[in-house]
């Protein structure tokens, strides 16, 4: 089946509505990710400050993730451009909460594997060590692609449940990239108490890996892009270029980690958090 039946697999063909010409379509949808994406990450550095400002962002992130299930359900049979965008900020809000949870130390994994290791060759048996040092953040991702996968399952408007699995997919491409090895890993950017994941990064210099992912999720962005600008139901095309945006963002992400560049995004954030 094809992303796009996937997203809505019943919605009738639509007139186009008055003014959305696919530039509009497309500008909405990158202020809508963008900034949503610049200001959720953000936050969740700054919430790293001290325990008071972890305890109120996992309060917060709570809160959020129960909207974004209550957007996926109330949006899930909403056939209209606005309802591709509040179901992918539902999918939204559910990757939020998942990151506020593991990024504040909540949801991390076993305790016992909570230390710093030796640095090792990138072999299979040391990959599934990382994935246990993580284990109860990894099952949490996929406990929330479970929820959002059912809450709009045989309904019209999926766009939440595809957003948070192209979360999911440039993130594990992400990890992945950095356990074999990438130029910028990004040191510095955890918190303290997580700062033990840093053994699993790779060696300072680009695997193949980063390359191939690179090209995995370009492909599927460059999807996104050719049933945006063809399809001709509004909702559908409003999907795909949220995806589109997301996938555009994923790719600049895995470019990034394999140059020797600080892009300075969320230093605001940073200072505030103190370290």
């Amino acid at each position: 089946m094809s992303v796009q039946s996937a997203v809505t697999s019943s919605v009738p063909l639509q007139a186009s509505a008055v003014g959305e010409t696919p530039a509009r379509v497309f500008l909405r949808s990158i202020v809508f990710v963008v900034f949503y994406w610049w200001l959720a990450t953000g936050a969740i550095f700054a919430l790293e400050r001290n325990a008071t400002t972890r305890g109120a962002g996992l309060g917060l992130a709570l809160a959020l993730g129960s909207v974004g299930v209550w957007l996926l359900l109330r949006s899930r049979d909403d056939v209209t451009p606005a309802g591709a965008r509040w179901s992918f900020l539902g999918g939204a809000f559910l990757w939020t909460l998942v990151q506020v949870a593991f990024y504040g130390g909540w949801v991390v994994g076993p305790e016992s594997r909570a230390v710093h290791v030796p640095v090792q060759p990138a072999t299979f048996v040391f990959a599934t060590e990382a994935v246990f040092a993580m284990l109860w953040y990894q099952l949490l991702m996929l406990a929330s692609l479970a929820v959002s996968w059912i809450a709009t399952r045989r309904h019209d408007n999926r766009t939440g449940w595809w957003g948070l699995l192209l979360f999911y997919t440039t993130h594990q491409l992400a990890c992945l990239s950095i356990f074999f090895g990438v130029e910028n890993p990004g040191l510095g950017f955890f918190p303290k108490h997580l700062e033990f994941l840093e053994s699993y990064f790779g060696p300072t210099q680009n695997s193949l890996f980063l390359p191939a992912s690179v090209a995995i999720l370009l492909a599927l962005t460059l999807a996104f892009v050719v049933k945006a600008l063809r399809d001709a139901a509004p909702m559908r095309r409003q999907a795909m270029a949220l995806l589109t945006v997301l996938g555009t963002l994923g790719v600049i992400e895995l470019l990034v980690i394999g140059l020797a560049v600080d892009l300075e995004l969320w230093n605001t954030f940073l200072d505030f958090r103190g370290y």
